[in-house]
């Protein structure tokens, strides 16, 4: 089915009817004729959210238990005489969910999405960069007056930081970070600064007073909202620990490893001695923080965009396969124990087991994964790119992603040569348009 717009419509019946079998505020009704224009007539349960707004999306979707709508309300429709495309997309819903899902919106019944499958799932991030003075020390970010940490571009520590909304689109996220570098009142506290794109800046700077710096780690952080329907499943511990990490070693594999071509070998070494290292997740909020990538990809608008276009293809991908495995626990643990193994741990051989990262093409041994992300032992070869290619090729969201998977390919095959041409400064490349490498 893909998503569908429905017009929610509160029952008063539905407020009414107290069996204790029924509990109203989990259920949409719809009549025989809505669910088969629907799509929905095999199905037993779909996610409302409105259209309104990501944070709309986040906050106020819900998952509901398909009923059969009261005749009672189907007849005050039809005295209604509404239209007959419109009497095929009403779902009936109580007074308590309806205003849960519409918020206070004047037509906001009408800017509802239905959907049996897990739709647009929500990325962001907070990405950070170095700040250069003039002598080409690091300028020390929280030490600058009126800057701040709190807010859409602030200080974290020593380093800048930007806060954008969250996304479903690739392409929105990256021009939200467009605006704030472009707009936001506080480049102007920054402009006597570079702002210098980076894995880990090797060079000194002042930490705090008196006392001098010479490694810069960096962060390239991305948010994964966490679908309603694996929200629901992650109230149970084990199931909510296996996913954050088999997705992560997911984005490790088939995102952290090809995007490390970018990253200078000496500054990606230095890094993950205290930042990134294979399996870096934490979670925020039910979401996972994905945390391996440095702040390269900040480098370019158009490298952010290769980024998070690949991310939610991978991240698309791995939601769609899992709910058509029906969220099977052992698909993503193959019978292990997820809170007492360390699937991250260098002598777990085993992911060949997990079903998922073998259907995604992420069967690399821990020990390999260490090696190549902590160590930089790893040679991106023809053979590599070809291989990485055919993997991209078989994920479920290829298509809809393939311009930003066959880019990543593309930029992997490269010599290290091209890559140094990156500008890393980003008031060249997000302020003033600089033409990337490709």
């Amino acid at each position: 089915m893909g998503k569908k717009q429905l017009i929610l419509v509160p029952s008063a019946k539905m407020d009414r009817n107290k069996k204790e079998d029924r509990y109203e505020d989990k259920l949409i009704r719809l009549g025989a004729k809505a669910r088969e224009n629907l799509g929905l007539l095999d199905e037993k349960t779909v996610e409302l959210w409105p259209t309104t707004s990501v944070n709309d999306r986040i906050n106020r979707s819900k998952t509901l238990k398909i009923f059969r709508a009261f005749s009672e309300d189907l007849k005050i429709l039809k005295d209604k005489e509404i239209d007959i495309d419109e009497y095929l997309r009403v779902g009936f819903v109580t007074t308590k969910t309806f205003e849960y899902i519409c918020g206070n919106g004047a037509d906001s019944s009408k800017d509802i999405w239905i959907s049996q499958s897990i739709d647009d799932t929500v990325i962001g991030g907070d990405p950070e960069f170095i700040l250069v003075a003039g002598d080409g020390y690091v300028q020390y970010a929280g030490h600058i007056n009126d800057f701040g940490s709190n807010g859409q571009l602030a200080s974290d520590g020593p380093l800048a930081e930007i806060r954008p909304d969250p996304a479903i689109k690739a392409e929105d996220f990256v021009n939200a970070i467009r605006k704030i570098l472009t707009t936001h009142p506080r480049t102007k506290i920054l402009s006597p600064y570079e702002w210098m794109a980076t894995c880990c800046w090797l060079g000194k700077g002042l930490a705090w007073e008196n006392h001098e710096r010479n490694t810069w780690p960096v962060g390239g952080h991305i948010h994964v909202g966490t679908p309603i329907k694996v929200a629901e499943k992650c109230k149970s511990a084990i199931f909510q620990n296996a996913y954050y990490v088999v997705l992560c070693k997911i984005l490790d594999e088939l995102l952290g490893i090809p995007l490390m071509k970018l990253d200078n070998k000496d500054e990606c070494r230095a890094r993950r001695i205290q930042y990134g290292q294979y399996g870096s997740y934490r979670t925020d909020s039910g979401r996972l923080e994905y945390r391996t990538l440095s702040g390269m990809w900040m480098a370019h608008p158009k490298l952010a965009l290769i980024t998070f276009g690949v991310a939610k293809a991978i991240i698309d991908s791995f939601f769609s396969i899992l709910e058509a495995k029906d969220f099977d626990l052992k698909y993503l643990i193959a019978g292990k124990d997820p809170v007492n193994t360390n699937f991250f741990d260098p002598r777990f051989t085993g992911w060949k087991d997990i079903g998922i990262a073998n259907d995604m093409g992420a069967t690399k041994s821990s020990s390999e994964m260490v090696a190549i992300l902590n160590q930089y032992k790893i040679t991106y070869s023809k053979a590599y790119a070809s291989e990485l290619h055919k993997i991209f090729k078989k994920l479920p969201a290829y298509k809809q992603y393939a311009e930003h998977l066959d880019t990543l390919v593309e930029l992997v095959s490269l010599p290290y040569s091209q890559i140094k041409k990156i500008d890393r400064d980003m008031k060249h490349t997000w302020v003033a348009n600089a033409d990337f490498i490709l």
